[in-house]
């Protein structure tokens, strides 16, 4: 979350890091809470010790939650994608007493690990998705991933009255820079079509059968039988079943192939 200038705006720039299954979510607006209290002060210390760490000095293994067939997964990508802060800060102003347990009571702690193991199991998913992926050349239309990128900044710069110039001010603010942020945009917008290339080869041999048509609409009769007892003919449905049947067809062969793969790799989990 970072801030603009004398505007008073509030921009939310998503990180480099942020997994693909709930896409890039979009640039919101916010504020600052006017009133901290002590016990809110003292929980956000708390916060940033379990969630990242990062004011204290950590060796190389430290830093790293998993590798997956040889790459390095960060604890920082971890904190980044489970938001737990953020989430917390905003639980903060009328939630207190839950974030109060949540980081003071074993169980509230152990609840945290659960959730950011959760995470990082997303983050290895994905991770094992984009290397299928390269390692097939999966072909990536590098013009759509450059338009997607300049569409993510127009969003930007309308919803906060913001120039390119003010974005990149306000990054640099801090620490990084306009040009870092686009090419994180542009890894994951192109990411995210790797994987959707990927799972379009992997289940376009998914198939339904007249007959398997036919057996799911005498089975499901009555689901096409209004409160007259007609009954709507196969005809009239014929395509909206086997819309349904290739759909379980097509998660069957990606989930099957999925399996295998994550069963197959070298992951090893450092947190």
């Amino acid at each position: 979350m970072i801030q603009g200038g004398n505007t008073g705006s509030t921009v939310r720039l998503e990180t480099a890091s942020r997994i693909v299954e709930d896409g890039l979510s979009s640039i919101t607006g916010g504020s600052l809470l006017k009133r901290v209290t002590i016990v809110a002060l003292i929980l956000i210390g708390l916060m940033g010790g379990l969630v990242a760490a990062q004011s204290a000095p950590q060796t190389a293994s430290q830093t790293i939650a998993a590798i997956v067939n040889g790459e390095v997964i960060t604890r920082t990508m971890v904190s980044n994608a489970s938001q737990l802060t953020q989430i917390m800060q905003s639980l903060m102003a009328q939630h207190s007493l839950f974030v109060e347990v949540m980081f003071t009571t074993k169980e509230g702690k152990a609840f945290i690990e659960q959730y950011q193991r959760a995470v990082l199991d997303r983050i290895i998913n994905y991770r094992l998705l984009v290397q299928q992926a390269t390692a097939l050349k999966i072909p990536v239309d590098e013009t759509k991933v450059d338009q997607q990128v300049t569409d993510h900044l127009n969003q930007i710069m309308q919803q906060n009255h913001l120039t390119l110039d003010q974005i990149d001010s306000i990054l640099k603010q801090q620490g990084s820079t306009l040009e870092k942020y686009k090419a994180g945009l542009h890894t994951n917008f192109r990411e995210q079509l790797l994987i959707q290339g990927l799972r379009a080869r992997i289940v376009g041999g998914a198939t339904v059968s007249e007959d398997a048509i036919t057996a799911y609409y005498n089975a499901h009769k009555k689901d096409y039988t209004d409160s007259k007892g007609t009954v709507t003919p196969l005809a009239q449905v014929h395509d909206k079943i086997r819309a349904a049947l290739l759909t379980q067809a097509q998660d069957k062969l990606w989930n099957d192939w999925f399996a295998k793969v994550k069963s197959q790799a070298k992951i090893e989990i450092k947190m």
